[in-house]
């Protein structure tokens, strides 16, 4: 098993996971705070003053506010860059009571490609796999989150992936109970990370493996709850996620994010 933090991305990804790792340690039994090994939240605008997201985003490179309504979302942007700070946010799209169906449905009509091999990330999982997941969800831009947490020993988790006879490792998802027990949200999944090889785009890969990792969240934790961010825009997903059940709510995450320790302004696409 590993012992070590297991950090992913550029080099200021992997020092923001590093800082975000260790203040974990710290609030992982606050039911204000979420996270999926990415960056910390707030679970909602009501559960902490705004300065906290500041504080958190100072102290660590970024910070999400989940929740955020659609009304409030140019107000809370402003408060954040007058605190000196770059903002970012996506559209909260949640699943829905034939999410799990459509998953299957899409499953059983068509499989993955016959020099595919679907695997699934556990406590054992070489480094060597791991390394492979960074690749590919790099080439994506797409965020690769802690490994305790895409392992499952930080939170109820799956992280699927298929790979080429070479190991060369070409698509992958995730998801990741993020809320506290005690919070308003208990049960409710974050889901995402859809990456697909360039080389292998327009097989249908990542709705598939999307779709493996909502079968085996329901199957091996008893989830049913998921949501996903999507960029206003990002028309492919948005119409990935419809074919799965899932739709847009009225409601946004907010990041907060220290433009000098995170110098891109993004945490993930």
């Amino acid at each position: 098993m590993i012992k070590t933090v297991e950090t992913f991305g550029s080099p200021a990804s992997q020092a923001l996971q590093a800082r975000v790792w260790e203040k974990w340690q710290e609030l992982r039994d606050d039911p204000a705070i979420v996270t999926h090994g990415r960056a910390l939240g707030l679970a909602s605008p009501e559960v902490a003053p705004l300065s906290r997201q500041v504080a958190m985003a100072r102290e660590m490179g970024a910070s999400a506010c989940e929740h955020v309504h659609e009304a409030d979302v140019a107000a809370r942007f402003a408060a954040l860059e007058a605190e000196g700070l770059k903002t970012d946010s996506f559209v909260d799209w949640r699943s829905s009571a034939e999410t799990l169906q459509l998953a299957r449905a899409r499953l059983a009509a068509r499989p993955f490609a016959d020099d595919l091999t679907l695997g699934l990330v556990g406590p054992d999982t070489p480094t060597e796999i791991m390394a492979g997941l960074d690749a590919v969800t790099q080439m994506c831009e797409v965020q690769l989150p802690l490994g305790p947490f895409m392992r499952g020993l930080e939170r109820p988790a799956v992280c699927a992936y298929v790979a080429e006879p070479s190991g060369r490792i070409v698509g992958a998802s995730a998801s990741v109970e993020m809320y506290h027990p005690a919070s308003n949200w208990p049960g409710l999944c974050w889901w995402g990370m859809l990456s697909t090889h360039p080389d292998r785009r327009g097989e249908g890969i990542a709705s598939r493996l999307g779709a493996v990792v909502l079968d085996e969240m329901n199957r091996r934790h008893g989830m049913t709850k998921f949501f996903t961010g999507i960029r206003t825009g990002n028309t492919p997903s948005e119409a990935l996620c419809t074919q799965l059940g899932f739709g847009p709510t009225p409601y946004h995450v907010v990041l907060a994010i220290d433009p000098v320790m995170m110098a891109g302004g993004r945490v993930t696409k």
